[in-house]
């Protein structure tokens, strides 16, 4: 059977930040039945000969997710699986990216004043075709009803113009974030001390927010979890948040890699002077690290 736009296989493959073809591999593979471990030691160059043979007489796509740098991707990826043609996916057209725009303001917000069509069309256009950018500050903007937080939205929006891909993205992303309670600004850059793609237990994460003292004092640990969850609610529904899916049967929570990156960009270069992290990964640390560690 085939999909309906006529593809035999459709293929989506999570490239993330840091790109390896073996990784890419291994990924298409498990979407062709590769999964065992003798195949994921093969060579790049074996896993490319394997991947061909299933490939060859089919018609197919494979969707890269998760693109970071502008990098040529004839060479340095495609040309490396032996890719016939190449569709380069582009920033959403103005149209495209008004519907997606809407969908997530709603359009009782946009109904609620006559001057805000207008006005939403140009915090859209700031977006840039960027679909993360139009969800995340789409979801952001879904209570605002009048027209004076929509000008400001506007002129924040224009404050935050740079030309570089970071410097792009993450002011837009920022804005999302500016309009969050000071708790749950606290709340969400402490998710970004956790590895990427790391699915976060919800309940664990809830009671690390209150031993860390970012969340209210509470008598109990179940009413600290209660606000956690409120918490972890409101940043799922801002797409600042992830769900993970379960691990052990309880829910979990990701941060996506650019938000991730937002969160440690206002860390490091916004709030450095009050928010102070020190990470090390997989050392199982049960004491305060030595003070010239800091």
């Amino acid at each position: 059977s085939t999909t309906p736009n006529g593809f035999d296989v459709v293929i989506w493959a999570l490239v993330s930040k840091d790109y390896d073809v073996g990784k890419i591999q291994d990924r298409i593979g498990g979407n062709l039945g590769f999964s065992d471990g003798s195949w994921k030691n093969k060579s790049v160059d074996q896993k490319a000969t394997d991947i061909y043979g299933v490939l060859r007489s089919k018609r197919f796509v494979v969707l890269l997710d998760d693109l970071w740098k502008r990098v040529d991707l004839n060479q340095e990826v495609c040309g490396e699986m032996g890719a016939g043609k190449k569709i380069k996916v582009e920033c959403l057209e103005s149209k495209k990216a008004w519907e997606l725009f809407q969908d997530k303001v709603g359009h009782e917000t946009l109904n609620s004043h006559p001057d805000i069509p207008n006005l939403a069309k140009q915090v859209a256009e700031r977006c840039g075709g960027l679909p993360l950018a139009l969800i995340t500050i789409g979801r952001a903007m879904a209570c605002k009803t009048t027209p004076g937080e929509w000008k400001y939205a506007i002129e924040m929006l224009k404050r935050s113009a740079l030309p570089k891909m970071e410097e792009e993205v993450f002011p837009l992303l920022k804005f999302s974030y500016e309009n969050l309670p000071i708790t749950m600004k606290s709340c969400l850059l402490y998710c970004c001390m956790y590895p990427e793609d790391y699915c976060i237990p919800r309940k664990r994460l809830t009671e690390y927010w209150f031993c860390e003292g970012l969340l209210n004092e509470f008598d109990r640990i179940s009413e600290a979890q209660m606000q956690g969850d409120y918490i972890i609610s409101s940043l799922l529904s801002a797409c600042l948040l992830e769900r993970g899916g379960e691990i052990g049967g309880e829910d979990c929570v990701k941060m996506h890699d650019v938000i991730r990156d937002m969160a440690l960009w206002i860390t490091c270069e916004l709030e450095a002077s009050e928010n102070k992290f020190f990470v090390k990964t997989g050392v199982q640390l049960l004491e305060e690290p030595d003070v010239k560690a800091w």
